[in-house]
């Protein structure tokens, strides 16, 4: 059976510097969103809050944009489709822990504590992983309406992971039957 050249090239999953590319480009791109995320002056008693958060917002859109230009412009949509997978966990968990920090920064008692930087990654992190110890609650309304959309979308995240791969291995597993 021939193979067409660009086909193989989309699918091929043995080429392991392609997959740890793939892995390590938006670990390293969410790595720099870590770092903004705390170094950036957001805190509303920064005289430079407004320009950190437009810095951030251009770091995360730049982000964005660079993930889908990969994606388009692909011959390995299956290898770029595991990383934007990636990217998008990075950038969710960067996202939501900004939007935690800057409701209990911004109004306090939005929680059941003033949260840091830390506390709210670590808070990111326990909702998104749906191990929830209770030591940090959303007390606000807009707090609870962010948890609730990161609790939903955690649920949509899931499943494209599963369905990614299923996809994955549904194609490797062809791969091997056609060799």
């Amino acid at each position: 059976m021939r193979h067409d050249p660009d086909i193989q090239a989309s699918i091929d999953l043995n080429s392991g510097r392609w997959i740890a590319a793939a892995i390590l480009r938006p670990l390293f791109a969410a790595a720099v969103l870590l770092v903004g995320y705390f170094l950036l002056p957001i805190s509303h008693d920064s005289r430079w809050n407004v320009v950190g958060l437009i810095i951030g917002g251009l770091m995360l859109a730049g982000f964005c944009a660079w993930e889908i230009w990969q994606f388009q412009h692909t011959r390995r949509p299956v290898l770029v489709s595991l990383e934007l997978f990636t990217a998008l966990v990075g950038f969710y968990v960067v996202s939501f822990s900004t939007v935690y920090f800057l409701f209990s920064d911004y109004d306090h008692g939005s929680f059941t504590e003033s949260l840091t930087r830390v506390d709210a990654l670590y808070f990111c992190l326990t909702v998104f992983t749906t191990t929830g110890f209770g030591d940090i609650a959303a007390v606000s309304q807009g707090a609870r309406i962010a948890v609730s959309v990161q609790m939903a979308s955690s649920l949509t995240l899931l499943g494209l992971g599963v369905r990614f791969l299923t996809l994955l291995v549904g194609q490797r597993v062809k791969d091997v039957s056609t060799d």
